[in-house]
């Protein structure tokens, strides 16, 4: 990585998304110790993308709130662009969750705090669009902060619209209805998926799955998933149908506001004091992680004293799967996770799992979206790129 971006100084790298690489820098002139993101080499080629994280910095810049991380500078260097923004000692949700359950309570107050920003935000003509639990910190004393405006979109009669016909922008399954057709969003679509986050902190699932992107997409406009108290008894029935409503297909039968989801969560508060926290399930694990930890030393001594080529095989057996890639014009370039990968048509072996693919061609719109690798078989992508109109 390059010593420095502008006057800040680089220190280590913190993570990478979709739009850009986190680090941890220094300003010398001010010696403070502060996050940079730096736009992603692959989305340089492209000037909608650079103006897509120019307007983050604007996004946030415009607000104000505890709950919001604060931007302090943005500016190009190296032939791309970066902004300067706090540095936040947090966990991101997702892996929060991954390791505790949370009380109906806990719930109710880290529903409460993303709704009141949200609604800040909303109040401000600035909708997220992409609400998932990575893009929200826990700090350790209980506050939220929510990050990435990314593709925030700004309420502007007089700005451009940058999101053109062949993008998919946000996170698959934390999507709204309206965000899979393509239809106008407001505010009420960040709040389907704060509804879909609550969902999956009260259940331990997501309301809508799928086994591929489509199936996802399907489940959002279409399927009626269980009320979380029919899943997990702990919570709370007026919790429960918050939350149901938050996931109404019509906008118009949502919360009207983040302050009026906020409200509704509150209400539930005395409700959720009562239900038990989840205290004796500690004692149940002790059993369980002894077994883990045994099983773990036997595995490591099992690995120690096996011949070098066994433990070769073991190494190699990484499940691969193939993307066959075809466009409307052909010659299209490939970005797969990042990297450029080729032209049009194109078949690549690839991990099973999710991957990012984004496909750029001259004089067309570009085409980005997240794409889940069977693991039998060929999965095969076609995608036909909307041309730029000139006016």
């Amino acid at each position: 990585m390059p010593l420095k971006y502008g006057r800040y100084e680089m220190i280590e790298e913190l993570g990478k998304g979709s739009m850009g690489v986190v680090y941890r820098a220094h300003d010398p002139q001010i010696d403070r110790t502060l996050a940079l993101k730096v736009l992603r080499e692959d989305r340089v080629t492209s000037e909608a993308f650079v103006q897509r994280f120019l307007k983050e910095a604007r996004a946030i810049g415009r607000l104000s709130h505890p709950n919001i991380v604060t931007v302090y500078d943005v500016g190009e260097d190296h032939g791309t662009v970066f902004i300067a923004m706090e540095l936040l000692e947090g966990t991101p949700l997702n892996r929060v969750a991954q390791e505790r359950d949370f009380s109906a309570e806990e719930i109710v107050r880290l529903g409460s705090q993303m709704a009141e920003t949200l609604g800040y935000a909303h109040q401000k003509g600035i909708v997220h669009r992409d609400v998932k639990p990575s893009n929200i910190l826990l700090l350790p004393n209980g506050q939220i902060k929510i990050t990435d405006f990314g593709i925030a979109h700004i309420e502007d009669p007089s700005a451009l619209v940058q999101t053109q016909a062949g993008e998919i922008l946000g996170t698959p399954a934390y999507m709204s209805p309206e965000q899979v057709l393509a239809r106008p969003v407001d505010g009420r679509s960040d709040l389907f998926s704060l509804g879909i986050i609550l969902y999956e902190l009260s259940t331990k699932k997501r309301p809508f799955g799928g086994e591929n992107m489509a199936g996802v997409f399907q489940a959002i406009t279409q399927a009626q998933p269980p009320a979380p108290h029919q899943i997990n008894p702990s919570i709370p029935q007026r919790l429960s149908q918050t939350i149901m409503r938050c996931l109404n297909k019509a906008p118009e039968e949502r919360f009207e506001s983040g302050h009026a989801l906020a409200l509704a969560l509150s209400e539930s508060i005395e409700e959720a004091k009562a239900f038990p926290k989840k205290e004796g399930k500690k004692r149940h694990l002790f059993l369980p992680l002894l077994i883990l930890i045994l099983l773990g030393f036997g595995g490591i001594g099992y690995w120690l004293f096996l011949p070098k080529g066994t433990q070769q095989t073991v190494v190699d057996k990484v499940v691969w799967g193939s993307l066959k890639i075809e466009s409307q014009p052909e010659g299209a370039k490939v970005f797969i996770d990042g990297s450029f990968k080729g032209v049009t048509p194109l078949t690549l072996s690839l991990p099973i799992g999710k991957h990012e693919v984004r496909m750029t061609h001259p004089d067309h719109h570009d085409w980005e979206a997240q794409v889940q690798l069977q693991e039998e078989g060929e999965t095969p992508l076609q995608v036909r790129l909307n041309p730029i109109h000139e006016k």
